[in-house]
């Protein structure tokens, strides 16, 4: 498979990305030493959301979180805004379950009329294992399946079924500015459901494989945030996409149980949207 320049150095990156995480701790044996520094999250989560890539943290058991999102996607075809609402409830300290759906979707196709509509809506569940063995590392176990609600006719949605696995790890370190690096690798495995009319606006099956990682720094009231993602499908089924960006954003903690966040991804390649926003507020109840 040939693969482009800036494909290779994000591939590069990625590599070094987790060179430098594993290289902080080669052990999980060294529970001891970890103690002793202290966690960035023994207690509470330390942020709600990032922005393109999954938390470790759970919800506490009993407590529900309400995410209210915007997304502005600069694609090359045609913009789409997007305002998703999601859901998190702990059933454990350690067990989630969660929700999103895309309540309005809104596309500006190139010479076309405005298309908006709901889309999708994802239902999931989460597993996190926390500062393991008395230490400062972090797993989490992911699942979820996206339904294919919005109108495919409209490019509101693709039409597919989507299960994702994932798996979340995350190191802190409190010596740091209470810094935490983290990584999540994950799948999107594709069934088709429902077809658009017209068979040239059928996107192939291709399922997905997933990459994130970054960093987060704590502030008083805030935090910091940068992430680094990769999608591909090229891999299987004559799939077209591979995108990658690299995601600078800022947490603000408004109040004890409200944040806001603004994100912008900027695409490091030519499958990429050349940017997009991502602002959200979250509500703990």
């Amino acid at each position: 498979m040939t693969i482009n320049k800036s494909c290779t150095a994000a591939r590069r990156s990625i590599g070094l990305l987790a060179i430098a995480l594993v290289s902080f701790s080669p052990s999980f044996a060294r529970a001891d030493a970890d103690a002793d520094a202290g966690s960035t999250n023994s207690q509470k989560r330390p942020i709600e959301e990032l922005f393109k890539t999954d938390l470790v943290y759970p919800q506490e058991e009993g407590e529900l979180e309400l995410e209210l999102a915007s997304v502005y996607q600069n694609h090359s075809g045609g913009d789409t805004w997007t305002l998703p609402v999601s859901l998190e409830y702990g059933l454990t300290d350690r067990w989630q379950v969660e929700s999103e759906w895309d309540a309005l979707v809104q596309r500006y196709p190139r010479n076309q009329p405005v298309a908006r509509g709901v889309g999708d809506v994802d239902v999931g569940s989460q597993y996190s294992f926390m500062n393991i063995g008395g230490s400062l590392w972090h797993l989490a176990a992911r699942f979820s399946v996206q339904f294919p609600v919005g109108d495919v006719n409209k490019d509101l949605s693709e039409g597919f079924v989507e299960y994702q696995p994932a798996l979340i790890l995350a190191r802190d370190f409190p010596e740091l500015h209470h810094t935490q690096f983290f990584t999540e690798m994950g799948a999107s495995l594709l069934r088709r459901a429902v077809a658009p009319a017209d068979k040239a606006d059928e996107q192939p099956a291709a399922h997905e494989l997933n990459w994130g990682g970054g960093c987060f720094v704590l502030f008083s009231h805030a935090a910091a945030t940068l992430e680094l993602n990769w999608d591909d499908n090229r891999w299987n089924h004559h799939g077209t996409e591979d995108e990658i960006y690299v995601t600078p954003g800022f947490l603000w903690r408004a109040a004890r149980n409200v944040e806001l966040g603004l994100g912008i991804p900027v695409g490091l390649n030519r499958g990429a949207d050349r940017f997009d926003v991502l602002a959200h507020i979250v509500w703990e109840f």
